[in-house]
C-alpha cells in the first residue's frame, strides 16, 4: 500500500499560486474588454456633456429672447408712435408723458411725442452663426441715454428679414434668431418671429391683412 506524500503549507500554497496564475493571452483578453468597457463610457459620458451643454444654452437663450420679446411688446403697446429704419435695425418708439397736456398742438393730447425710445440691433446683419456672437440688441430708454443690452450676443437675421418690420401703421413685426457660440455643441439657436400693436395707433392704422 502508498500513502500520498505530506506536503507542508508552505508548498501547498507555492502550488496553488502556480495553478492560480494568469496566463499571457488571458492578460491580453482581459485588458482588451476592460479597454473597450473605458472606451464605451468616455463616449457615452462625452456625449452626454454635449447634450447637457446645448440644453442649457437653449434655455438660455430662450430666456433671454423670451425677455427682449416680452418687454418690447409691452413698450410698443404704449407708444404713440413706431418708424423703422431703412435697414429694420432699429426701432424706435415715441411716448406721450402726459396725456392731459397737447404737447404738439394738434387738439388731441394723447398722441404726443415727448420722449423716444429705441431698441436696435447693433453688429453685422447676416446669418452666420459663427460671426454673430458678437452682435447684440440693445434698448435705450431715451434718445442719449446709454442703452442697455437686452440680448447680450448672438443675434442674428432670420433668412430672407429684418430685423423689424412695419407692414401696416401701428404694428411691428419682430423677427430674429439668437444663437450660442460655443462650437462644441454645435451652434444651439432658437427663432423668434412676435408681433407687436400699439393700442394708441390711429384709426387709419386698424386694418385686416395677411402677414407673411
Amino acid at each position: 500500500m502508498k500513502f500520498p506524500g505530506h506536503c507542508s503549507d508552505k508548498a501547498k500554497r507555492r502550488r496553488f499560486a502556480e495553478r492560480s496564475a494568469y496566463t499571457l493571452m488571458e492578460l491580453l483578453v482581459a485588458s482588451s474588454c476592460a479597454s473597450i468597457v473605458l472606451a464605451t463610457a468616455s463616449g457615452f459620458l462625452y456625449f452626454a456633456g454635449l447634450s447637457v451643454s446645448g440644453i442649457t444654452a437653449e434655455a438660455r437663450l430662450s430666456d433671454s429672447a423670451g425677455h427682449a420679446i416680452a418687454y418690447m411688446q409691452s413698450r410698443i403697446r404704449v407708444a404713440t408712435s413706431i418708424t423703422t429704419d431703412a435697414l429694420g435695425n432699429t426701432l424706435t418708439l415715441g411716448f406721450d408723458d402726459n396725456y392731459t397736456v397737447d404737447s404738439n398742438g394738434d387738439g388731441i393730447p394723447w398722441n404726443d411725442q415727448d420722449h423716444y425710445e429705441t431698441f436696435r440691433f447693433q453688429g453685422t446683419n447676416g446669418t452666420n452663426s459663427a460671426t454673430a456672437s458678437s452682435n447684440s440688441l440693445i434698448y435705450t430708454p431715451k434718445v442719449g441715454a446709454v442703452g442697455t443690452a437686452l440680448v447680450p450676443s448672438g443675434v442674428r437675421n432670420l433668412p430672407g428679414y429684418n430685423i423689424f418690420t412695419m407692414p401696416y401703421p401701428g404694428m411691428v413685426l419682430i423677427r430674429f434668431g439668437v444663437v450660442d457660440s460655443n462650437t462644441r455643441d454645435h451652434f444651439q439657436s432658437i427663432d423668434i418671429q412676435a408681433t407687436g400693436v400699439s393700442l394708441n395707433r390711429p384709426v387709419s392704422g386698424n386694418v385686416v391683412g395677411i402677414v407673411p
